[in-house]
């Protein structure tokens, strides 16, 4: 049984499970340039739980395949906050001491970076995770980890619509 998590409950707790799911692929907004239709682009929006696997076989056939981990944003303020003193005043000092040695153009890139599959979750309008997205947001398939089975149903459902 597969597991989805809805991306809105981000807000309220980082890995809300809103229980298991089928699997079934619904259609997203379309966008302009639907990609390669032999080897479309494979947007992957997933958690640290989820253990995403058959990317590297996509990529060897000539997928485009990007990553989105929604646990990266805190990741990112975690590993920023570690060890800070208890002091408020220190642990400020100690921030700015971080924030400086980072480079304060480096850390906003590693924010956005971070905030990418959330920004992308938002504008697909997808709604729980993980979630295999197919041409820029053209069809979703929720709750499938092995992207290769995820491209087989993907083509699967397309071959329905071309009939």
């Amino acid at each position: 049984m597969y597991r989805s998590t809805s991306v809105m409950s981000l807000s309220i707790s980082w890995l809300l499970s809103i229980g298991p799911l089928m699997v079934w692929i619904t259609p997203v907004m379309a966008q302009a340039n639907p990609g390669n239709q032999n080897h479309p682009l494979i947007e992957v929006i997933h958690s640290d739980a989820d253990r995403l696997s058959g990317q590297a076989k996509l990529l060897q056939q000539g997928y485009d395949v990007k990553l989105y981990n929604l646990d990266a944003p805190k990741q990112l303020l975690s590993s920023l906050s570690q060890h800070l003193p208890a002091n408020q005043t220190a642990a400020k000092r100690t921030l700015e001491q971080r924030l400086q040695q980072h480079g304060r153009q480096a850390l906003q890139q590693q924010l956005i970076t971070a905030y990418q599959g959330l920004s992308l979750a938002m504008q697909y309008q997808i709604d729980r995770y993980p979630a295999v997205l197919f041409d820029q947001g053209r069809a979703v398939i929720y709750g499938v980890t092995d992207l290769e089975q995820a491209v087989h149903l993907y083509r699967q459902w397309q071959s329905g619509l071309n009939r």
